[in-house]
């Protein structure tokens, strides 16, 4: 039921006339390309052809529906609601140490360093700035001496 509610929306009226023009013209250049194969001229290469465009068409309308199907699966999950989401971590003297998975903090490192951000965004953040640190050196070295470069 709820894919036919999807299937109301102005969008996904969009997308399935998209999808059926789609699939039409695939049909009909599989039909051109199989008169094509059939005439005086035509060619193998030509009945190949005449087979594969309906496979275009085929992708077309699974793409279609794999698209559908998973657009209503979410508003499915949005209207029943949040789950309860993960449970809350254990306290923090109740693993033993020899339990845990986690290795003991490295010196130096403070809790909540990053506030955190992801490693990935950390480290643009720290190459950025090294970059922005060359630049104001080199606009206070002065003119490089370009005769000396080869």
């Amino acid at each position: 039921m709820q894919v036919l509610r999807v299937l109301a929306t102005p969008r996904w009226v969009g997308w399935t006339v998209l999808a059926l023009c789609a699939v039409v013209v695939c049909g009909g250049m599989a039909y051109w390309q199989l008169g094509r194969a059939e005439s005086d001229t035509g060619t193998l290469l030509n009945a190949g052809y005449a087979l594969q465009w309906p496979l275009f068409g085929v992708f077309f309308a699974a793409l279609w529906w794999r698209m559908l199907r998973s657009e209503a699966r979410y508003l499915t999950e949005v209207q029943e609601g949040p789950d309860d989401g993960p449970s809350p971590a254990p306290a923090a003297g109740s693993i033993p140490e020899a339990d845990s998975p986690f290795t003991p903090r490295p010196t130096g490192v403070e809790p909540g360093a990053g506030a955190g951000r992801p490693t990935r965004v950390r480290a643009s953040d720290e190459y950025n700035a090294m970059l922005a640190e060359l630049g104001r050196r080199d606009r206070t070295d002065g003119p490089r001496n370009e005769e000396s470069t080869p």
